[in-house]
């Protein structure tokens, strides 16, 4: 079998603003970094951070409306993968302040719900919200190659 002497080094994808679809991401985009050499258990890191940010986008930036989309860009450089998600921004996303850890949600101190953007800095080597080239949310992640993020290690 011939090695193909050329990767691909970036992916786009379109996805309806609808829940399920996450899914589909998670393992295009899986593929897509296995093809990069990203190691196994990094993948594994990168599908849960994906589905989040997907869900995300999709409940909070979308409003679940079906009609609207979630781009997701992914691409390689410097020895690291990055993805965007991208949502039509119907709900911009405002910060308000540090979000409880999860510690402080299971003493009743906040909603349990809203652990994701928590588990997907924990997940990745960088992650957060980026202006955007228009309307819309855009949230970024990043995994090193050859790093392995300390959550859980």
């Amino acid at each position: 079998m011939n090695t193909p002497t050329y990767i691909q080094t970036s992916m786009e994808l379109s996805l309806p603003s609808e829940l399920g679809f996450e899914v589909i991401a998670r393992d295009a985009v899986a593929a897509f970094a296995r093809r990069l050499g990203i190691p196994a258990e990094r993948i594994e890191d990168l599908k849960t951070a994906l589905s989040e940010a997907c869900i995300n986008a999709i409940e909070h930036g979308n409003s679940l409306k079906p009609d609207l989309r979630v781009q997701i860009y992914c691409r390689f450089e410097e020895d690291r993968l990055i993805v965007e998600v991208i949502d039509q921004g119907v709900s911009p996303f405002l910060a308000n302040g540090e979000p409880l850890n999860i510690v402080e949600k299971i003493a009743g101190l906040g909603s349990l719900r809203g652990m994701g953007l928590t588990l997907i800095s924990q997940l990745c080597d960088e992650a957060g919200f980026v202006p955007g080239k228009g309307v819309g949310n855009c949230f970024r992640f990043a995994f090193s190659r050859r790093h392995a993020a300390s959550f859980g290690r």
